[in-house]
């Protein structure tokens, strides 16, 4: 698609401001190992060029026409939003959508059965109510709620729904979810009868994904029952929603939305800092400066991205001592790490639960700076300082060895992000005596060294679904499994996650867990990856926004400003 530098040295020309925004993250893959780009797999974290100029008048009048009509898209709106999508696959058929702003897009479009509050818990939405008997749900849709074509709402919609996207195949990113669900009937107009694979709760994270009009599937601008309607899309230029006036809730205070496509988010950061767009959601590193900036208002949220250590947990491992594990964690300052290599873009966690979740156990942050505490259980290991060189060292035999720790990871194609954490965690290290040699390679070949058990610990970051299942990191097998953690304890856990029948248990159950995880640290847990809404006027209105759905609220954002 054509550049928008030139049209951003003609905005601080003639001093535009133009309203628009730009959706981040919005993917429910099965958990996988972010390699580089897949933390960002649109693009986010690339740098913002540097302004360009005018070749000629001619340039000069093609760019201000540009601005007027976007190549088709009418611009004329209440609000102007960006997204960033580079492949030639983008859709905004929900059915055949995989990029992620457009996904985050789609949510204002259409909705589902079931939505997550903002602790992320199961709520009912085009639902009204639910009964559940052993694996047999049975799902009641609100009456009056109609289609943008005018179309009742019908369990039908509900059930083709559901069908085009087993069709779709595990491209989509609904895929995984819905194979928590065994079968589908429209019982009636109303009601929906839901055979489950599993006795559990979880089922209820199953019924979140969105609901077409059935007769609509297969349009590229499929119709939904959200605050807006799908009304322009061109293909790599942009598209425009307008207000549902048959939306079942409140009126939306923004009438129309126009969305402008980026290649990449450096040039969005760059048309946020031009006036040309007024909001933008956003992972790049880039951005973490300009949430500082008095010029423009932000809001942050927690992305399904986790870093975390993973120890070599081999009996001939230094690291498969636990004592040694828990030091190491005392040792580092994961807010300075969280603050300084990730930019100010983390939260530190040290468990695989989403800080904003009902589910997370905050009795599970035992883990605080304190080289005190480390060097005590280093010695407690046997670890002392025996040369006076400031390298704790340990007599095997007749020979004096070291405690050396050799630390891998691998960097994202656009940043060292990784890098740079591992020279501070080094830093860390090397203060309670532990000497730390780094090795930066590929993913693969770091997942390489990992299965072989050729390091000690190494930095990776691994993306989570939204629904609440940890047997991929911690069941034997499991995806993200990478240092093949196996115990008793935690595979009976798990087993008993599936068929937790109400929120109390299943938060017993994920509590019991988490306490598990940080008291036999077979991950080190360091931190989220967060994201950031960049607005340069009000973001009130906006609420429980989230990495699959950043836009939330934003029908009730102001239209001044």
């Amino acid at each position: 698609m054509r550049s928008w530098r030139p049209r951003c040295a003609l905005a601080l020309l003639l001093s535009l401001c133009l309203l628009t925004g730009c959706a981040a993250l919005a993917e429910e893959p099965n958990p996988w190992i972010v390699e580089d780009g897949q933390a960002d797999p649109a693009g986010d974290a690339a740098e913002a060029p540097a302004d360009g100029g005018f070749a000629d008048s001619a340039a000069q009048q093609a760019a201000e026409q540009a601005l007027n009509s976007h190549a088709g898209i009418d611009m004329d709106a209440d609000l102007r939003l960006g997204y960033v999508a580079a492949t030639e696959s983008q859709q905004i058929n929900p059915f055949l959508c995989n990029e992620r702003d457009l996904l985050s897009l789609n949510q204002l479009v259409f909705e589902s059965v079931v939505e997550l509050d903002d602790e992320f818990k199961p709520r009912p939405l085009l639902a009204d109510s639910w009964t559940v008997e052993g694996k047999t749900w049975t799902f009641k849709l609100r009456d009056g709620i109609v289609f943008h074509n005018g179309a009742p709402l019908t369990s039908t919609d509900v059930v083709r729904s559901y069908e085009a996207f087993l069709s779709a195949g595990s491209t989509n990113p609904y895929y995984k979810r819905l194979s928590l669900i065994e079968s589908m009937e429209a019982t009636d107009t109303l009601t929906l009868t839901v055979k489950s694979k599993y006795e559990g709760y979880v089922t209820l994270y199953a019924m979140i994904f969105p609901v077409v009009q059935q007769s609509t599937i297969n349009e590229s601008m499929a119709r939904g029952t959200g605050p807006y309607w799908y009304t322009q899309f061109v293909y790599g230029v942009g598209l425009r929603l307008e207000a549902n006036p048959l939306w079942w809730k409140n009126d939306p205070e923004v009438h129309s939305i126009a969305a402008v496509n980026y290649a990449d988010s450096g040039d969005a950061l760059e048309a946020l800092k031009c006036r040309e767009i007024n909001i933008l959601c956003t992972q790049s590193d880039n951005a973490s400066f300009s949430r500082n900036l008095s010029e423009y208002t932000s809001m942050d949220y927690v992305t399904n991205t986790y870093e975390m250590l993973v120890p070599n947990l081999n009996e001939d491992s230094v690291m498969s001592d636990v004592r040694i594990r828990q030091a190491v964690m005392y040792a580092i300052d994961r807010a300075a790490l969280a603050s300084n290599a990730y930019l100010g873009m983390g939260i530190q966690c040290e468990v695989p639960v989403n800080p904003s979740s009902w589910l997370y156990e905050s009795q599970s942050a035992i883990y605080y700076y304190s080289p005190e505490r480390a060097l005590q259980l280093l010695k407690s290991c046997g670890w002392e300082d025996l040369t006076g060189d400031g390298i704790l060292n340990q007599v095997d035999g007749v020979i004096l060895k070291d405690l050396e720790l050799r630390l891998v990871t691998y960097n994202e194609s656009t940043n060292s992000i990784r890098e740079n954490a591992c020279n501070m965690i080094a830093e860390y290290l090397s203060k309670v005596g532990v000497k730390v040699s780094i090795e930066v390679r590929g993913r693969e070949r770091v997942l390489r060294y990992i299965r072989e058990g050729d390091y000690d610990i190494a930095l990776v970051g691994v993306n989570l679904s939204e629904v609440p299942d940890l047997s991929q990191m911690f069941r034997s097998g499991g995806s993200i499994n990478l240092n093949n953690y196996g115990n008793e304890e935690m595979k009976a856990l798990l087993e008993q996650l599936s068929t937790a029948q109400t929120e109390a248990e299943l938060k017993s159950l994920y509590s019991q867990i988490q306490m598990n995880v940080v008291e036999r640290l077979p991950v080190l847990g360091m931190l989220f990856r967060t994201g950031t809404v960049l607005s340069t006027r009000s973001l009130a209105g906006l609420s429980g926004i989230r990495v699959e759905n950043t836009l939330n609220g934003i029908e009730f954002m102001s239209k001044g400003g």
